[in-house]
């Protein structure tokens, strides 16, 4: 059996992590943890990700194939499209059925719109949604953008789900694609719940007239979005941030020739005494600035942003980031800097309800862990 388990705490699986390289992955790791923490107390926790190394740690493993089990040097990223087909190694599986509670970070991993998206996700994650799916009855999955899938693909997802004990959708579209899965429930981003538990942002020291920050990704399908972003570039009233580097998600690129500077990251900018007005494609840009008191401006590409600031009562900050253009960034940043109370206001009168679904979410896991161990599992 796995030798992974060295305490008698209660034994949890954390699957999909990504990596640290990207902040808002490196986020929704640390929130499943913390979530976990809260609902069973110290834990022996262990974490599956794609990409293992950049965490660091004996905590974190390389999510791979059986083959890999026998010759080391199948390369990392053929070695997970295999799982797809294979599953993962052998100790993955001893892991899973020894936990006691199995939890999925949130996300929008699970995907398969277009080949490229269905091929990544395949390889990193359908492979481990079919080990907690094995063990379904002690796993959670945290808030999740879940398709759009099609065909064969879709119904081999929507088999594998339906064995989860708890699936929690982030957004509308979520639930409705996979309504056939009885187990699937309605539940905010996991950045939008930890929003709801932190002190109200207007608390900190605002400096709303200094020049905004702007975080900018790739799009595919962008429409006009590099064409904004050429117009932002050539205003030079924001500074440029970057909220992901390295890997697949990598914006250093593209911000290096936009911005006159050597572009700092987010969570140096966060750190600031003062808050500033960020203006952020990446989600967990802006919703990380919240958490941190800075007001956010949201350009959205994906179903999550909508389903976000939706939750949070932020509808009319939120923008299509194909379409968006400067005049109608401007407008929001002169409502904030005239109104900012009346911003903070807006997500104060949502932190009750959203602190109660948080609730709801923990005293699932802690439920479903407690059944493990008094069974004996």
């Amino acid at each position: 059996m796995s030798n992974t388990w060295k305490s008698d705490l209660p034994k949890v699986l954390l699957l999909h992590a990504y990596s640290p390289r990207n902040s808002g992955d490196g986020l929704l790791v640390e929130l499943a943890r913390e979530s976990v923490l809260k609902a069973v107390g110290p834990a022996d926790i262990r974490v599956i990700a794609s990409d293992a190394e950049a965490f660091g740690g004996p905590a974190y493993h390389q999510w791979n194939a059986p083959l890999l089990d026998k010759w080391n040097k199948v390369p990392r990223r053929l070695s997970m499209l295999a799982t797809g087909f294979l599953g993962g190694s052998r100790v993955f599986r001893e892991m899973a059925q020894e936990a006691d509670l199995i939890v999925a970070v949130g996300g929008g991993y699970l995907r398969g719109d277009a080949l490229v998206p269905a091929i990544k996700s395949w390889g990193a994650h359908f492979g481990q949604l079919r080990l907690a799916a094995s063990q379904g009855h002690k796993s959670v999955y945290l808030p999740q953008s879940i398709g759009p899938f099609h065909g064969v693909y879709k119904r081999a997802m929507q088999k594998n789900l339906s064995k989860i004990r708890t699936v929690y959708a982030r957004d509308d579209r979520s639930v409705s694609e996979f309504a056939a899965v009885s187990s699937l429930q309605r539940m905010p981003d996991m950045a939008v719940l930890e929003l709801a538990e932190s002190p109200a942002g207007a608390k900190r020291p605002q400096n709303l007239s200094a020049r905004p920050i702007f975080v900018a990704r790739e799009l595919s399908n962008p429409r006009n979005y590099y064409n904004l972003l050429e117009e932002v570039a050539r205003s030079e009233e924001f500074e440029w941030a970057l909220q992901s580097t390295g890997g697949g998600n990598d914006d250093y690129p593209l911000t290096s020739r936009l911005s006159p500077a050597e572009p700092r990251s987010m969570k140096t900018v966060l750190a600031e005494p003062a808050a500033r007005i960020v203006v952020s494609t990446r989600l967990h840009g802006a919703l990380s600035s919240l958490i941190a008191g800075f007001p956010a401006i949201h350009l959205s590409y994906e179903r999550k942003g909508w389903g976000a600031y939706e939750d949070l009562g932020l509808d009319q900050f939120v923008l299509n980031a194909r379409d968006a253009t400067l005049p109608q960034i401007n407008d929001l940043l002169a409502q904030i800097r005239t109104h900012p109370e009346d911003f903070w206001a807006t997500i104060d009168a949502k932190r009750q309800d959203i602190r109660a679904l948080h609730g709801s979410l923990i005293s699932n896991m802690r439920t479903v862990a407690s059944l493990q161990s008094t069974s004996g599992d």
